[in-house]
């Protein structure tokens, strides 16, 4: 199983870079996420919600990349260190990069496939990197 789960989150980690984020592809996301996704802190309570949120600036595109992945089976829980680069979607550039430890919990669906059920967002403790992401976001409405 701990196999599984790590290739079943590298892969997400690409997949919600690549095509997570826009209109015409985000639906590849419903392989990772059960529908009844929550983001406590955001108070998203489903994936629809999610999806929501991740169309919402469309002129920047969150680039996850992996930098160490820790399993916990027995409590169904996968926790990452990502760095993640916010990308200008026009010119490719990145405007800001953070560093974010993640806490995902997932459960094995009717169809014995691997689904993100909670996740828990710990961003770095910079306020100037968070205020700057923040106008990004609100910029790119």
């Amino acid at each position: 199983m701990y196999d599984e789960i790590v290739s079943f989150m590298k892969e997400y980690f690409h997949t919600y870079s690549q095509y997570g984020q826009a209109a015409e592809t985000h639906r590849v996301m419903d392989k990772y996420y059960a529908p009844k996704l929550s983001f406590p802190a955001d108070g998203v309570t489903s994936r629809e919600q999610w999806y929501q949120r991740c169309l919402a600036h469309p002129a920047v595109q969150d680039r996850l990349l992996l930098e160490h992945l820790y399993i916990d089976e027995r409590q169904q829980e996968v926790g990452a260190l990502v760095k993640t680069q916010a990308v200008d979607r026009a010119t490719g550039k990145v405007l800001l990069e953070l560093k974010l430890n993640v806490f995902y919990n997932i459960k094995i669906d009717a169809n014995n496939d691997i689904k993100i059920t909670q996740v828990r967002v710990f961003v770095e403790s910079d306020p100037d990197k968070l205020t700057k992401l923040n106008q990004l976001y609100k910029i790119s409405k």
